[in-house]
């Protein structure tokens, strides 16, 4: 059965930058070496917002470890104004693979889904030869590489590199064989979605590694947690990670106040929270130590009961205060129902469920 959407009465919403304030000026802060929730609680505390995230890639002399930001596009100690967004450039090591002789080639993913028709793998001398990855599927999955060959042959060559060859293919069309240095080839380029990702030696055989981006539209990295901390006139959704997101983007609470079945409450959807103004934060995804606090009254929107980076508050109607009796949650990562106990006056309720 289809669940109703629950509907709450929205008061106030919190960390609302009002329009007055655009005319202020803050400092950059300094990100370089934090990973990217780190920056974005960082700018979100200072008053901006996270931009665009690029990617660079890591070596042994960038000077900083892997999967953190190298540069951001304004300078640390820059007055800029309130709600600016800052872009960020993170270092990302090496996560696929190609393994080559003049007879097959073979794409290894150790990362997420990648989509492979954004892939074009293209000669860059000699032999005008390339290939589109899409030949293979429109996207591969983590742990497991695609296959071309340029002989007939009946199934694909198992790898120790990958678990899985998740697709393969023989191509007659030299105009696709791109890695086999036919026509005098000395080398080919990986390229995903424009950018140049990778320059590799044809050789007999050949190992070439390089980043890809992944497809996930979910950051990374994120909690495999949800935390709730509530008392019967506060409750609190609250990032505990250090270094993570805590991903709440069509994360259903359910409200057994109306229904024995539960109605959908979604904490992370934006259109719950009115606002006539910009939010440097995003509900969707909870930078560490954020939080969004919700309240039987718009009086005890300001202190939440358990310390955290308040960016977004409700007031709820008292025909709606959910947390006063056992709710729910629908788990991302198994596809069940969870239940949190009701709040007990005078104590502090911990609830932790499987995101």
């Amino acid at each position: 059965m289809r669940k109703a959407i629950l509907v709450l009465l929205v008061a106030m919403l919190g960390w609302v930058i009002p329009s007055a304030a655009q005319e202020q000026t803050v400092s950059v802060p300094d990100l370089t070496g934090l990973n990217v929730p780190q920056a974005a609680a960082l700018l979100n505390q200072t008053g901006l917002r996270l931009g665009v995230e690029g990617d660079q890639l890591w070596t042994a002399e960038s000077g900083l470890p892997e999967d953190v930001v190298g540069s951001q596009s304004i300078a640390a100690a820059q007055s800029v104004a309130i709600g600016t967004a800052v872009d960020v450039v993170v270092l990302r090591a090496n996560n696929a693979l190609a393994i080559y002789d003049d007879n097959d080639f073979t794409l290894v993913n150790n990362s997420g889904r990648i989509n492979l028709s954004g892939i074009n793998l293209v000669a860059l001398d000699g032999n005008p030869a390339q290939l589109n990855g899409a030949r293979w599927a429109p996207t591969l999955r983590r742990g497991q590489c695609v296959q071309v060959w340029s002989v007939g042959r009946n199934g694909p060559k198992g790898l120790d590199e990958c678990e899985v060859v998740q697709n393969w293919l023989v191509t007659n069309d030299t105009a696709e064989h791109f890695w086999t240095g036919a026509g005098g080839t000395s080398t080919f380029s990986i390229v995903q979605d424009g950018v140049q990702r990778a320059v590799c030696q044809v050789a007999n055989p050949g190992r070439c590694e390089f980043y890809l981006k992944r497809a996930s539209a979910n950051p990374r990295p994120a909690t495999d947690y949800v935390y709730f901390a509530y008392t019967p006139e506060q409750w609190t959704i609250i990032n505990q990670s250090a270094n993570e997101w805590m991903l709440l983007a069509e994360l259903p609470v359910l409200s057994y106040v109306s229904s024995a079945e539960g109605t959908q409450l979604l904490p992370g959807d934006p259109a719950l929270y009115l606002t006539g103004a910009s939010d440097v934060a995003n509900v969707s995804r909870l930078a560490p130590g954020q939080c969004l606090l919700y309240a039987t009254d718009s009086t005890l929107l300001e202190n939440p009961p358990q310390a955290c980076d308040v960016i977004a508050t409700l007031a709820v109607s008292a025909d709606a205060v959910f947390w006063q009796r056992a709710f729910g949650m629908v788990s991302d990562s198994d596809g069940e129902t969870y239940s949190c106990p009701a709040a007990t006056a005078g104590r502090l309720t911990i609830c932790v469920m499987p995101r």
